[in-house]
């Protein structure tokens, strides 16, 4: 059975939906028309604390099982990825043993728990790319951990 939060970011303005079954199985941006706040999970507290300031790493871990094997290594990697800092496309590509670039991208727009897995510090190597919650967002999150980091977190 299935395990739901609902939490809201002030930086991001924005409410996330938290879901754990056997593990952390998603994170959604979700509109307030949904929203009903409630944290109970884990991952609620340690996102609220992402949030603030006061957390640059998750202690919770993501389900990929029913992920591609390709898919698993890119995330995998992408986890490895340190608060604060962006890497290329190209690069993860590289860190993973693949010169499939475009399918490196594919498997981050599969990644079903961002933030957590911090996709969004993937960016284009002369721009910022895409992202599954929208470009606004992926910049947001980047200048939020940028704001943090310079505040000594």
């Amino acid at each position: 059975m299935a395990d739901t939060d609902i939490i809201y970011s002030p930086a991001l303005d924005r409410y996330l939906k938290i879901r754990y079954n056997t593990g952390l199985s998603s994170i959604r941006f979700i509109d307030s028309t949904e929203a009903a706040l409630k944290r109970t999970l884990k991952a609620s507290f340690e996102l609220e604390e992402y949030f603030k300031g006061e957390r640059a790493g998750f202690s919770c871990e993501p389900d990929l099982s029913n992920l591609s094997y390709f898919t698993r290594r890119t995330l995998e990697e992408t986890r490895k990825i340190e608060y604060g800092t962006t890497i290329t496309y190209s690069e993860l590509a590289r860190r993973i043993g693949t010169r499939a670039v475009r399918a490196v991208g594919g498997a981050l727009s599969r990644n079903p728990v961002p933030i957590i897995i911090p996709c969004h510090r993937v960016v284009a190597r002369n721009g910022v790319g895409g992202f599954s919650c929208g470009v606004d967002m992926k910049i947001k999150l980047i200048e939020l951990e940028k704001k943090h980091l310079s505040n000594n977190l």
